[in-house]
């Protein structure tokens, strides 16, 4: 197997703001899956060099210069493998099936012994890393059992994992259908995950996830991740951050408004659909958010993604006469309590990690002062119906151990004495 090591091109964001005017065509032309793959690789704030905070091969960070990744695969023939099923579409049915067998995938830092390569996807990393996303003729994406520690955590996705993802898919498809979802909450569903069964490497699983968002838009549109809006582009640093440029585009006669109406709004409206109609505790993160944008360069909807560490709250469920998840229920991993995990994935997972570094971003790019935007999301937050307040305790909850210190993927969840931002 060889990868092909030719340097990205990453034109799709420059010059996008000249003289005052925005200029967007840029992101108007082409194939929208190369803008999006821009933003996942290169607009994402980095946390120093990529070797100080993960095990897998410097090679393959996705900000690096290798463009494309040859994803190896195998082909499984269906008794050597458990196959999950959440509505995959027919076009991704036929291409993950080479006869009667299964194209297995897995991430070309790890060997597979006992897997005969059969062929190779060309792909690229997302900001995850472990999840990519292959190239023509056929885009889907591919989430692999990493199984090292990047960044906080061991990247395993073994049997349980691919179970509960595609079990909170199939939950979400449920949701948008049964419930009177909000018009600006998409997903993207994964929809068919393998797991080997038998051998050395029994147990290790691999997801594929839609390129498009359900429900499906009737027009053309184009995604990008929340983190691309915030992000310096380390390719073009006189561009201003895509925040910026889509405050002056559409929010001149109301920045403010239209950063918490347009930009924040949809996370808090799906945090709390989620929450009261299904009782999942999503974690909308810049990573996990993707922003969707018709051709007016208008924001339509937030485009949830990557299911693995979905929790769930059986008290809501149990209210609702929905089934109960056996794995990442709140309060009952040891470590943590039902309060200090949500105010893990609300305050810390949405809060810290995305809304406090747009409203950092907004606040620089307007001159606006941070506590009075901070002000004005919480207040949206607290506005929107069924927004469950008692849930969550008076401080903030965090990781009790830093990202280096951090041993398996256990956790404490420690009380940090500061109050809340955004609730």
């Amino acid at each position: 197997m060889t990868n092909t090591t030719k340097q990205a091109q990453p034109l799709f964001y420059k010059n996008l703001y000249k003289e005052k005017m925005m200029r967007a065509t840029n992101l108007l032309e082409g194939n929208p899956y190369d803008h999006t793959i821009y933003g996942e690789r290169y607009l994402n704030d980095s946390k120093g060099r990529f070797e100080d905070y993960s095990e897998v091969d410097p090679r393959f960070d996705p900000q690096g210069s290798l463009q494309i990744i040859e994803l190896p695969y195998a082909l499984l023939p269906p008794e050597h493998c458990i196959i999950l099923r959440d509505e995959p579409s027919p076009k991704l049915e036929a291409w993950a099936r080479i006869g009667h067998k299964y194209r297995f995938f897995w991430h070309p830092d790890l060997t597979r012994e006992e897997l005969e390569i059969c062929g190779t996807s060309p792909s690229q990393p997302t900001s995850s890393t472990r999840t990519l996303l292959t190239e023509e003729p056929f885009r889907v994406y591919i989430k692999t059992d990493l199984d090292k520690k990047h960044f906080r955590f061991v990247r395993r996705l073994k049997r349980s994992s691919v179970e509960h993802s595609i079990a909170i898919s199939s939950e979400l498809h449920s949701l948008c259908r049964d419930q009177a979802a909000p018009a600006r909450y998409s997903f993207l569903p994964e929809s068919l995950g393998l797991v080997i069964a038998g051998g050395k490497h029994e147990g290790s699983g691999m997801l594929y996830r839609e390129v498009e968002p359900f429900p499906r838009a009737k027009d053309r549109r184009m995604i990008i991740p929340y983190h691309a809006l915030y992000a310096s582009d380390p390719n073009a640093s006189e561009d201003l951050p895509l925040l910026t440029q889509l405050t002056i585009l559409h929010g001149s006669n109301d920045k403010i408004g239209y950063f918490v109406s347009e930009i924040v709004g949809p996370i808090l409206e799906a945090w709390i659909f989620l929450v009261s109609k299904g009782g999942l505790l999503p974690e909308l993160h810049g990573q996990n958010s993707l922003l969707e944008l018709d051709m007016n360069l208008c924001p339509r909807r937030i485009v949830h993604r990557d299911f693995q560490g979905t929790y769930s709250d059986s008290r809501i469920r149990a209210g609702l006469g929905l089934h109960l998840f056996s794995k990442h229920v709140v309060g009952v991993e040891p470590g943590t309590t039902i309060q200090s995990q949500y105010s893990h994935v609300f305050d810390g997972m949405i809060g810290r990690y995305l809304l406090s570094r747009l409203t950092t971003t907004f606040c620089a790019s307007f001159g606006e002062e941070y506590l009075k935007v901070a002000n004005a999301i919480k207040a949206y937050h607290l506005r929107i119906p069924e927004c469950r307040v008692p849930d969550f305790p008076q401080t903030t909850y965090r990781f009790g151990s830093t990202a280096k210190e951090q041993a398996g993927n256990e956790v404490t969840l420690v009380d940090t004495g500061v109050l809340p931002e955004f609730r």
